[in-house]
């Protein structure tokens, strides 16, 4: 089938079934990767993501290719250190975040005043739990659990800052 007909087949029928529109993923810069993994594993999990590749870990048969390439490009950059990566996301084939580690860099990794990563969680009580862990692994909290009508009705968020200083928030938009 055309390219063309193809989409057009899913937009009349089926806008679920859609390619994700939009953005693929996004990557962050943290300090140290130890403190940033235990933090992101214990949140995000709150809102159904999981960490689905650690650079830590031994590859998996699919990632051995890949692992043997960055290998011949280490030997191309020696003296540099390999940086440290983490990536969380549903499962496997939706990694939504990527998080590496630059620990000698000494400017500011998280952007200024008005950026935040907002993650959408399943009900309210996963808001709430998403601020708890966050508070409770080292962030800080930057708005409390709650309704925000400023933004709709239903729109019941948490805000808090990670141990790097990126901020983020968990938002449910259903009425529990």
């Amino acid at each position: 089938m055309p390219r063309n007909t193809y989409l057009h087949h899913r937009v009349l029928h089926s806008a679920h079934d859609m390619p994700d529109p939009g953005l693929s993923h996004i990557s962050i810069g943290v300090r140290n990767y130890d403190v940033s993994k235990a933090f992101y594993t214990a949140v995000l999990e709150t809102i159904g993501l999981r960490l689905v590749y650690d650079s830590e870990t031994k590859p998996t048969h699919g990632e051995a290719e890949a692992e043997n390439e960055a290998k011949s490009e280490d030997d191309n950059n020696k003296g540099r250190k390999r940086t440290r990566t983490l990536g969380f996301g549903p499962d496997e084939a939706h990694e939504t975040l990527n998080i590496f580690e630059f620990p000698d860099e000494s400017a500011p990794l998280a952007p200024g005043p008005g950026f935040h990563l907002a993650f959408n969680a399943p009900t309210r009580d996963a808001v709430i739990e998403f601020h708890a862990r966050a508070v409770g692994f080292g962030g800080s909290d930057n708005g409390l659990p709650g309704l925000r009508k400023q933004y709709g009705e239903t729109y019941f968020a948490a805000f808090v800052v990670d141990p790097d200083g990126w901020r983020l928030e968990a938002v449910c938009k259903n009425e529990t």
